[in-house]
């Protein structure tokens, strides 16, 4: 099937001697609520486009470190205005004394004629809504760094 979009899903790249494998193992959100220190925080447009004026596509990478660890955030986000709404959501995250880290893939999707009346406004802040888009594929591997793979 041809995506005429042309969304990316670009998941992250694997190196060295990484390997991925399926867990049932989750990113523990709440930990993260948890105010501490931030060593280093970045936010980064990788590209973004109007779609001329018909919509958005923006691609974005987050990454914030903290003594306890590391999390990033890689989110692809696209609208086109009238037709659709896509999230595609790539979760990384290190606690400081594990010696493997959790990835957690996620695709959102949802046509705009279902969104209900009252909710275009926040449209471009996908932030606001995107737990809310119905789940279309997820996955969750568990990233083990190993020297004798």
């Amino acid at each position: 099937m041809f995506d005429w979009t042309y969304s990316t899903y670009y998941e992250g790249t694997l190196f060295g001697y990484s390997v991925a494998e399926a867990t049932e193992e989750r990113i523990n959100m709440e930990k993260l609520k948890v105010q501490e220190e931030i060593l280093f925080y970045s936010d980064l447009t990788l590209f973004e486009d109007e779609l001329h004026d018909n919509g958005v596509a923006v691609c974005s990478v987050k990454i914030r470190c903290m003594p306890s660890g590391f999390f990033a955030l890689l989110r692809y986000f696209l609208r086109v205005d009238g037709v659709m709404m896509r999230i595609h959501d790539t979760r990384l995250y290190k606690e400081a004394e594990w010696d493997y880290a959790l990835r957690e893939v996620c695709r959102r999707e949802l046509y705009t004629t279902e969104i209900p009346v009252g909710k275009s406004g926040s449209l471009t802040d996908p932030g606001s809504f995107a737990n809310t888009l119905p789940i279309v594929y997820e996955r969750f591997e568990k990233i083990k760094f190993d020297k004798n793979v």
